[in-house]
């Protein structure tokens, strides 16, 4: 499992590409921008306070405060920090694909005049279509969409993969299997965010 610590790091490689991309101006301030910047700041102001606390523990066990000795108590019960990292993938994982299905929805009403689609991801091939980005980038970036949405759904349904077909696909380096009647594995939350930031970028960028 990766640790807090490069997910710090990650975090930080994220809000420097974001960073430098609006100083060369590459890209321009946004909705989009501005929301995903918040939630990588809130997510790392998150895992910052965990971790100082955590590096501290040695020094405030001479401190009686009832908080602090109820954190260390708690800190220290088997699993807890896996538990921790599961619940803020989980519910990260809900945050940035709202806010990036908001972004394709509102593009694809754009350049589709207010005619809607069926599917999301087909909304999401015309957007690319129209900024012709060709396959095979096209067809790994609506891949990529609809695995970490497919993911993201599947926690409405107690996180359980519930289709007889079994199927298996490669995300940011991780391998996922689903099977029928096993929990489906959640994303890194950083790793939803590289891809979405990535193909942010890609389009945005492309003429």
């Amino acid at each position: 499992m990766t640790t807090i610590a490069q997910t710090l790091l990650d975090i930080e490689q994220v809000q420097r590409d974001i960073q430098m991309q609006l100083s060369s101006g590459k890209l321009q301030l946004s909705k989009f921008i501005e929301d995903i910047m918040n939630t990588i700041t809130v997510y790392h102001f998150d895992l910052l306070a965990h971790s100082s606390l955590d590096a501290a523990k040695a020094v405030l066990t001479n401190i009686s405060n009832p908080f602090l000795l109820k954190y260390s108590a708690l800190s220290s019960k088997a699993g807890m920090h896996t538990e921790y990292i599961r619940w803020l993938n989980i519910g990260g994982l809900f945050i940035v694909c709202n806010i990036f299905e908001k972004f394709v929805r509102e593009t694809h009403g754009q350049i589709s005049q207010g005619v809607k689609t069926k599917h999301l991801k087909d909304a999401y091939a015309h957007i690319l279509q129209s900024k012709n980005i060709d396959n095979p980038t096209l067809s790994r970036m609506v891949r990529e969409f609809n695995v970490i949405r497919f993911i993201r759904n599947s926690f409405y349904h107690g996180d359980l993969y519930t289709n007889p077909k079994a199927r298996k696909f490669v995300l940011g380096g991780e391998t996922y299997e689903l099977e029928e009647g096993k929990p489906v594995k959640p994303i890194r939350l950083m790793t939803a965010i590289k891809i979405f930031w990535q193909h942010y970028s890609k389009i945005m960028s492309s003429p």
